[in-house]
């Protein structure tokens, strides 16, 4: 399975980084031979293959240390490599110069240790591109593989980042117990949880089936539960109306408000034609997630959140 092979090898780069670091930190090239390399490589980036990757990809005379390649071996992501331990901040600058002459959408940037990941062309600071923001010595080997998922080949090679889906040997059914993907999880009936001011943001989301999504956002509540009913069939474009008020749309397929204004904030339901609006409190998300699965007919209480425990 390929969630067992990734924290089996996150497993090995923590070792590496506690026991050789200052010598891996000495250049790029020992990071990215030690670290960077083989965690592409379970993700299905074979450094060796360039019809997958190739490392020191030109661009207009610049050398992009990976390039990523899609299904028409044109790039997809790029990946900029620095030595362990050395600063990214200020090389942000250049990775997204980088992506955008190599014409990708995603652009990540790694010490083999961090790993931060970027969706370049999306209008905003580095915080709101950011996808993924990841230290893998400091978080549990299992957060770190369904994080890392964003980088998983088939997902990024569809030129669409999703959050990561937990991999199953089998769909269970809907009374069948699942367990948590960490020790550390806690799991909250939607039901039964309350969004406060000092409430951590909910990190997976568990649906009635037994599918479980990472949360990235508090709006992210609303865009995973629009997605599931989607997928089930319980939305569709006849109800997306019962979601709606005089002036303003939860979610539509066009990102316009009845009353003829545009979406504050937009985002994409991934699997489905509808675009939802993601200017949205914590307390809000919460109320529209519970909303979205009472008037669809789902049960609250086989919805869970999986909160970080204290």
């Amino acid at each position: 399975m390929l969630l067992d092979d990734l924290i089996e090898v996150i497993e090995e780069l923590r070792r590496r980084i506690a026991n050789h670091g200052p010598t891996l930190s000495v250049s790029e090239t020992r990071t990215r031979v030690a670290l960077i390399d083989p965690l592409l490589q379970v993700l299905g980036w074979d450094t060796t293959d360039p019809s997958t990757v190739i490392p020191e990809y030109d661009v207009s005379g610049r050398k992009i240390d990976y390039a990523l390649l899609g299904q028409n071996s044109l790039p997809v992501a790029i990946v900029e490599a620095k030595r362990l331990g050395g600063l990214l901040q200020p090389f942000l600058k250049q990775m997204t110069y980088n992506a955008n002459i190599a014409g990708v959408e995603f652009a990540g940037i790694t010490d083999g240790d961090r790993w931060e990941l970027y969706e370049v062309l999306k209008s905003g600071t580095s915080d709101v591109r950011q996808l993924l923001n990841l230290k893998i010595s400091s978080s549990s080997s299992h957060l770190s593989a369904l994080n890392l998922l964003l980088l998983w080949r088939p997902n990024l090679a569809s030129g669409l980042v999703e959050p990561a889906r937990v991999p199953v040997a089998a769909s269970p059914s809907i009374d069948d117990p699942v367990s948590p993907v960490s020790d550390s999880i806690d799991w909250v009936p939607l039901s039964r949880f309350v969004a406060l001011k000092t409430s951590d943001r909910p990190e997976f989301i568990r649906f009635p089936d037994g599918s479980e999504l990472q949360l990235l956002s508090w709006y992210g509540l609303v865009q995973q539960t629009i997605g599931w009913l989607w997928s089930k069939g319980v939305l569709t474009s006849d109800n997306v109306s019962d979601f709606s008020t005089k002036d303003s749309y939860w979610f539509h397929t066009e990102a316009i408000h009845p009353s003829g204004k545009p979406f504050f904030s937009p985002k994409p339901v991934a699997g489905t034609p509808l675009i939802f609006e993601a200017n949205l409190s914590r307390f809000e998300s919460t109320k529209r997630a519970k909303i979205l699965m009472s008037r669809c007919r789902q049960d609250l209480s086989r919805v869970h959140f999986g909160v970080m425990r204290k």
